[in-house]
């Protein structure tokens, strides 16, 4: 099978993310597009706050289902330059994946491909889980772990830049086709229960 085949197969986008935090994060933002158009949009994103005090940056990841939040980074204090991933918070927060694909889903997201999945850790089983299944998955991976991210997936992944006009062009070359899914179990709710005729209240004087 060709490699492009194979790529179509598995369903992989991923942004390429140059080495500069002024570049807007468009991942959360699409991922609501979606949701708002009756896909099913499960998994991780990433919020990063301004740095504060002591600390060079806060990293959160948020549940795309239910906006739970998990705190991911660690406050050194003094002289530290970056704040340390919490790998055990990274486990927890992993737990959402595993919910997600346990469940309907029509994509999952994964924050990013980082050091630790370069490492071969974090949520490396996810990612793996997710495209044995052929759930389409979209991550991200900042460019100085390029070539690791590509050794990783053999280089089937589609790389997208960041930006939603990229992205909807990527999803709807992978997305489910006819009805988006939440509106199918809407309807099949409503099929089941449908709405009963509703009489007249005679009028009284």
């Amino acid at each position: 099978m060709a490699e492009d085949d194979i790529a179509s197969l598995l369903k992989i986008g991923v942004i390429v993310r140059p080495p500069d935090a002024s570049v807007p994060d468009s991942m959360e933002g699409f991922a609501r597009i979606l949701q708002g158009q009756g896909f099913l949009v499960r998994g991780l994103v990433q919020r990063n706050s301004a740095p504060s005090g002591d600390c060079a940056c806060t990293m959160t990841l948020v549940d795309l289902e239910n906006g739970r939040e998990f705190r991911i980074s660690q406050d050194l204090g003094n002289g530290s330059t970056c704040c340390r991933v919490d790998t055990q918070a990274v486990a927890e927060a992993s737990s959402v994946l595993r919910r997600a694909m346990e469940n309907e889903v029509d994509l999952l997201i994964v924050n990013k491909f980082g050091k630790l999945e370069s490492q071969g850790h974090g949520m490396v089983d996810e990612i793996l889980a997710a495209v044995s299944r052929g759930i389409p998955l979209l991550t991200s991976v900042e460019a100085p772990l390029l070539d690791r991210w590509r050794e990783f997936t053999g280089g089937v992944a589609e790389e997208l830049s960041p930006g939603c006009g990229a992205l909807m062009r990527w999803w709807d070359s992978v997305r489910p086709r006819g009805v988006p899914r939440s509106s199918r179990l809407l309807r099949a709710v409503q099929d089941a229960q449908p709405f009963q005729r509703m009489e007249p209240v005679p009028e009284t004087s």
